[in-house]
């Protein structure tokens, strides 16, 4: 019986991944349907809410291949204008804005540093991403899993992190993964072994 409940368990855990994606798209397709059904409402033609999604659709095309592409897009550019000239609204946009950054490429993004850092203690490797710089003093984000966008902000003076080859979308697939997808595992593993040998001398 106890045999018989752990394959049971283990074969739920396998389907885990499947279950998420499914989900996924369900959530999209209810998302797309009750859209679709707000358009219908103002506009009260099938035709017309039809159009405005594919016009919708092509539009945000447009802007994530001209981010991806060239870095920015001009309609995002008049939109930080115009909510950049909004004091209340300036504060929380450009935070939001450099968060979701974070996590975004493009053809000609800056580097977006992930190091590793001793926490919560000492002889405790996680990774963390480099959100600001000043001469030797780091601020950065320690993410948590199975979310990689929650976690702690810290302050750091550099010779207390260990820079690493890491993109932020390995660093993120390793925090989800809850570090069952151990990427890059040599070179972290070297990292981790030469301070830890540095230590002891």
């Amino acid at each position: 019986m106890g045999q018989l409940l752990r394959y049971i368990f283990v074969g739920a855990l396998a389907l885990i991944p499947l279950f998420i994606v499914v989900q996924v798209v369900f959530w999209v397709n209810r998302l797309s349907i009750d859209l679709f059904r707000e358009i219908s409402v103002y506009t009260n033609s099938t035709l017309y809410s039809s159009l405005i999604l594919l016009i919708t659709v092509l539009l945000l095309g447009i802007i994530g291949y001209s981010t991806e592409k060239f870095g920015k897009s001009l309609l995002i550019g008049v939109i930080d204008n115009i909510l950049n000239k909004i004091p209340a609204i300036r504060t929380i946009y450009s935070i939001v804005k450099k968060i979701t950054n974070l996590f975004m490429s493009n053809g000609k993004e800056e580097k977006k540093e992930v190091v590793l850092v001793e926490y919560p203690k000492k002889d405790l490797w996680v990774p963390a991403y480099v959100l600001s710089k000043y001469e030797n003093t780091l601020v950065l984000f320690v993410p948590t899993s199975p979310n990689p966008t929650s976690g702690y902000t810290v302050i750091v003076e550099r010779e207390n992190i260990k820079e690493t080859t890491l993109t932020v979308a390995q660093a993120s697939q390793f925090i989800v993964s809850m570090g069952a997808d151990f990427i890059k595992k040599e070179e972290i593993s070297a990292i981790i072994s030469k301070n830890s040998t540095k230590n002891k001398a």
